[in-house]
């Protein structure tokens, strides 16, 4: 009556899910997911529990080998390295798992990651056993993990129901799923919520989805929100590049040769003895189902010649650029990203239809979110309505003025916008520093412009409000065919960079001339 080939197990010995991660740092996201192990009635194993007599390699390798699910939490820190070692012991531990089914989440935003954590994510992201997610609060990856380790368990039940079904005449040892069908990724999240651009994500994805299309580029000036539409984009592509979608931040890299560098760093590839980094590059794009996002193109854009070598060796690869200026590549698709639809200010406007605006839509939700006390109502929707028409619709600059809703009122917020640019200033720490003011993001946009350029631009701040190419032929004699139009904010830069210049008499009698 005994069956020998059935092990019979005693009711404690529950499935083991052993965690891993650095201890400090991380200890209410440890508490949180030992809540989540423990809330499916699964055993978590974890050093805090209890100390032994053994030393701590030779414990967390006995822990692992007698445990089923790997859990890896990874924030900044990439741990102690014991000496004799070569990696912490948190990557250690990772790579003893092997086979386990391994669940790992990555805390955002890490502003200030360690290297070898970097490099440690980067080779799970090329890893095609391993799913990641990230998190940025310990209620919302217990959230993560207790249905995570749900599914699991309930994949191991279909697989094993499957197989009786087949006939098999034994009952199959516990083996877990060891391959996920999530997409490798390395988005960044985003703190705020995405705000309008309905239309715009659909026009992007619709070029992306096209065969003959390799290469999108979204132009346009500072503030507009290109990065934040490229991530959106980017996000809702994860499921038709199954390489993965990559973003490249290249706002910090100033020479076109250390291009190639940042570009295998976000992928996690190294330079080999044997080949140059650029080779290893193409090696590894060559074959790849890949979407990569390569973002701040503008101040490098004499590398873009490594776009085109890219896409010849990878023929699978796209490539989506936010620049402010074209790359001028052959096969290059231009998308131009336009300011949000401003509300309508005349003498009766529809309140219905002013709060549905985009740019009232960005208003309205980061100035809640940045004083509590602040509610939108009747009184206050036509002032709001006139700060974002008065900024055209500018996101950056709709950002900055909604966070000083925590000190004025929007009628003093408007007020001193019509008096000075320089009010837009602070912007969040983790911001780059070109976008924590506005003017900083127009001087950004101004200093990559050639001398003739910039006086070219000094002379056209006469025109407020736009200008006609007769009267811009008039005002010097330039082969450019570009737009006539002109944003208030950046006229008013205009016109306090010519002052700051020693331009503004020179301007005024160029605006005598032209307007004659």
């Amino acid at each position: 009556m005994n069956n020998p080939a059935r092990e019979i197990r005693t009711p404690d010995q529950r499935l083991r899910v052993f965690v891993s991660s650095t201890l400090k740092e991380l200890a209410e996201e440890r508490a949180a997911v030992k809540r989540a192990i423990n809330n499916l009635r699964l055993i978590p194993v974890m050093f805090e529990l209890g100390a032994r007599p053994h030393p701590s390699d030779e414990l967390y390798q006995a822990y692992l080998e007698q445990s089923q699910v790997f859990l890896g939490i990874y924030w900044q820190q990439y741990g102690w390295v014991a000496p004799g070692k070569e990696i912490s012991g948190i990557e250690d531990e990772y790579q003893l798992a092997r086979d386990l089914p391994k669940l790992i989440y990555l805390k955002s935003p890490a502003p200030d990651i360690d290297s070898g954590l970097m490099t440690m994510i980067r080779k799970i992201q090329n890893d095609n056993t391993v799913s990641y997610k990230r998190f940025s609060t310990a209620d919302e990856l217990q959230e993560l993990v207790e249905n995570d380790l749900a599914v699991l368990m309930t994949e191991q039940f279909y697989a094993l129901e499957r197989i009786a079904k087949q006939g098999v005449g034994r009952t199959p040892e516990l083996t877990l799923p060891t391959k996920s069908t999530a997409v490798k990724n390395n988005l960044p999240v985003q703190p705020t919520p995405f705000i309008g651009r309905e239309r715009e994500v659909l026009e992007v994805l619709e070029l992306l989805g096209k065969d003959a299309v390799r290469l999108v580029t979204l132009i346009g000036p500072g503030g507009t929100g290109k990065t934040r539409l490229s991530l959106k984009v980017g996000g809702e592509s994860l499921d038709k590049f199954e390489s993965g979608v990559f973003f490249i931040p290249l706002a910090e890299v100033k020479e076109p040769d250390l291009m190639v560098s940042k570009i295998a760093e976000q992928l996690g590839i190294r330079e080999g003895n044997s080949q140059p980094l650029l080779e290893s590059l193409k090696n590894y794009l060559q074959d790849k189902q890949i979407l990569s996002i390569l973002d701040n193109f503008e101040q490098i854009i004499l590398g873009a010649d490594l776009i085109t070598e890219l896409m010849v060796c990878a023929p699978k690869a796209k490539f989506l650029v936010t620049t402010r200026t074209l790359l001028n590549l052959r096969g290059e698709y231009e998308y131009f990203v336009p300011t949000l639809n401003v509300p309508g200010i005349d003498q009766h406007p529809d309140i219905v239809e002013v709060r549905q605006s985009e740019a009232f839509r960005l208003f309205a939700d980061r100035a809640e979110a940045a004083a509590a006390h602040f509610k939108i109502d009747d009184d206050n929707t036509l002032t709001i309505a006139k700060i974002c028409y008065h900024l055209d619709g500018l996101p950056l600059a709709i950002e900055l003025a909604a966070a000083r809703i925590r000190l004025l009122s929007p009628e003093m917020i408007l007020e001193r916008l019509s008096a000075s640019l320089e009010f837009l200033t602070g912007g969040a720490r983790d911001l780059p520093e070109r976008q924590q003011t506005l003017r900083n993001t127009l001087d950004w946009s101004y200093s990559l412009l050639d001398p003739e350029t910039q006086t070219l631009f000094c002379w056209l701040s006469v025109f407020a409000g736009g200008f006609t190419k007769m009267l811009r032929r008039r005002c010097v004699n330039h082969g450019r065919e570009s737009g006539n139009t002109m944003f208030s904010t950046v006229w008013k830069f205009c016109l306090i960079t010519a002052c700051c210049a020693g331009e503004s008499p020179r301007v005024e009698r160029h605006a005598s001339v032209c307007l004659r």
